[in-house]
């Protein structure tokens, strides 16, 4: 019998395409867009800002020989802003680390493979961190209690909506629920073990009993965590939400209170429905009124930009220099930015589903406190530590990574920010 590919198989080789092909997102837009003046963080009990937040209301029309009022004085208040920190960590075997090295051996070097990749997943976080509140709510709880391991989720984000509740939540997570009315941390913490493609929920490691309707679904260090202390909750980074907000998500603007003090009341229009172009230069209108805001940016998801092309296509004509080819499409579909009245339109994959934030980039002194902009723990002078040691000992090594941050407006009140836009075609995309 002649030779075929079934007996020379052993003479055959693999052969691989060139690099390593990228199943992850690795981009994020919000960081890149936002617009921030890094400041040096000067430790301490943290920084104070001044905050003016009254006039001096004596000016006074009046008559020959009357009395005027009384000597007024400009009104201040201190706040105080305090750090967040984030932190990942990898581990590697000593095999790992001896075997992935050369290029005849592995695709990249392992080590550097997972030092650099680490550097992206804490951006993916700090991504999220930007897009919410400074919580670390990562959703609600959809239902009471279950009689399985499936829990449903909505409000991703913290944000009220009932789509796309596990959009923020990743296989291997764990979780732990926290009580919104005494903040403390629920019985039971669960590993996430699948997450449902349509987005409206997870499947634990355990049966969540004990967690109800609307708790905060939180990441927690491990499923033995039993106190709020070791969950992210109230150690994010404050976000768009939080800066730019009315006192419905934080009423405490870094020790001033904005129920006192509405000059650091950003404008909020509530339950906005269809997206409009009056409501949105009543907006514009409102913010320029307010503090003299004048926007100069509007930040949205994608399908609620979708909602302000369709406003307009009745009205488009089609574009293209050859009219037997006529172009019906925008800017848009190659992810260009759109205008509104000329300030630019931005879509982001990561912010609140029926939102739109308006910005004045300018003069609201947006700000990155940065204790440390990122680094690698070695203040015992090494970045790999052993894994344990005596009868606890594993060969292998572990790596820590850190950064503390945290954002700031100085003059908030010259944003805005729509909520419970309604109309939009939401199609659940998992963000890898």
């Amino acid at each position: 019998m002649g030779a075929d590919r079934t007996a020379l198989d052993g003479l055959m080789k693999d052969v691989f395409e060139e690099g390593v092909s990228e199943g992850v997102n690795n981009s994020f837009p919000l960081k890149d867009e936002f617009p921030v003046q890094k400041v040096d963080w000067k430790g301490g009990l943290g920084h104070k800002w001044t905050a003016h937040v009254g006039r001096n209301v004596s000016p006074m029309f009046v008559g020959e020989d009357s009395l005027f009022a009384t000597a007024g004085n400009q009104q201040h208040k201190q706040g105080q802003i305090g750090m967040r920190k984030l932190m990942a960590r990898i581990r590697m075997t000593e095999e790992a680390m001896d075997d992935l090295v050369s290029s005849e051996a592995s695709f990249r070097n392992g080590m550097t493979d997972e030092k650099t990749r680490i550097i992206d997943d804490i951006a993916k976080r700090e991504e999220f961190a930007l897009s919410t509140d400074g919580r670390g709510v990562f959703a609600l709880v959809d239902e009471d209690p279950t009689t399985d391991a499936t829990l449903e989720l909505d409000a991703p984000g913290g944000i009220t909506g009932d789509n796309f509740g596990n959009r923020f939540i990743q296989r291997g997570m764990a979780l732990a629920a926290i009580n919104p009315s005494t903040g403390a941390i629920r019985t039971g913490v669960f590993s996430v073990t699948s997450v449902n493609e349509d987005g409206t929920d997870v499947t634990l490691s355990g049966t969540p009993t004990g967690w109800l309707n609307n708790d905060y679904i939180v990441q927690a260090a491990n499923t033995s965590v039993t106190d709020v202390l070791d969950t992210s909750y109230e150690k994010a980074y404050w976000g768009i939400e939080a800066l730019i907000d009315d006192g419905t998500n934080r009423d405490n603007y870094f020790e001033v209170a904005r129920s006192q003090f509405a000059n650091y009341k950003s404008y909020v229009v509530s339950s906005v429905g269809a997206f409009s172009l009056d409501v949105a230069q009543r907006t514009v209108d409102v913010i320029h009124q307010k503090l003299g805001g004048t926007t100069d940016r509007l930040v949205m998801h994608p399908s609620v930009r979708r909602e302000y092309i369709k406003l307009l296509a009745a009205d488009r004509r089609y574009g293209g220099g050859d009219l037997q080819s006529p172009d019906g499409g925008t800017k848009a579909m190659t992810q260009g930015d759109l205008t509104l009245g000329e300030i630019k339109v931005k879509a982001i994959r990561t912010v609140g589903l029926d939102r739109v934030y308006f910005l004045d980039t300018k003069k609201s002194g947006f700000k990155r406190y940065e204790a440390n902009s990122g680094e690698w723990v070695d203040r015992d002078g090494s970045i790999w530590q052993r894994d344990g040691s005596g009868s606890s000992a594993r060969h292998a090594f572990e790596a820590w990574y850190f950064k503390r941050c945290q954002y700031f407006a100085k003059q908030p009140g010259m944003n805005g920010r729509w909520d419970g836009i309604t109309g939009q075609t939401l199609v659940v995309v998992r963000d890898e």
